[in-house]
């Protein structure tokens, strides 16, 4: 069983404007693991991928849920979901977890406030991606970055993060760190990294 500790950080961890498609995708590329590869490069709902990769049902975990107004927020956040310092944003950590208590990834999710209760993004006990589904909503995806970043035990873990949109706005900011045990963090001998 992984332990969380739920942390103060905020997400938001490269410069703003730092994104960029081929950069992402590069990144992706540097994984030495197919499944890797395939989970960060999704541009679907990652809870499905998870569960066919760990073969059990997942379940949300709400660590934290609070509302802050977005000049409390870094920039790599704020910009791409283009709220400004005055609006509020809901500031989320989960995880996913099996019935086992194994911790899949832990998602930090910055959204538009009014839009996350329009959208059902705001409830503590469904995840953000079932309950979308269950709407009928469609979203798609910006991808800002992938790489690697600590998991909470400070082993390193294949990450991303991305804005979804729903319509034509941005909702939400999801930055996804996936358990090392689940997700092989290795990089590709290739790479150099």
């Amino acid at each position: 069983m992984t332990v969380m500790h739920s942390g103060p950080e905020l997400p938001g961890d490269s410069a703003p404007g730092s994104s960029d498609v081929r950069m992402v995708s590069d990144a992706i590329g540097r994984f030495g693991h197919p499944v890797t590869r395939m989970l960060l490069g999704s541009t679907g709902f990652t809870m499905p991928a998870l569960e066919a990769i760990v073969g059990a049902q997942l379940n949300v975990q709400v660590l934290r849920q609070g509302d802050v107004e977005a000049s409390q927020i870094p920039a790599t956040v704020t910009v791409p979901l283009e709220v400004s310092g005055i609006d509020r944003v809901l500031v989320r950590r989960s995880c996913l977890i099996t019935a086992d208590m194994v911790t899949a990834s832990v998602n930090d999710v910055v959204a538009v406030r009014e839009l996350a209760a329009a959208s059902g993004i705001d409830d503590l006990h469904v995840p953000i991606g079932s309950g979308l589904i269950s709407r009928g909503v469609s979203q798609r995806r910006r991808m800002l970055r992938a790489g690697l970043m600590s998991w909470p035990d400070g082993r390193p873990c294949a990450m991303r993060a991305y804005v979804m949109w729903l319509e034509d706005r941005p909702v939400c900011y999801v930055r996804e760190a996936f358990n090392p045990d689940v997700i092989p963090p290795d990089r590709s001998p290739l790479s150099g990294q």
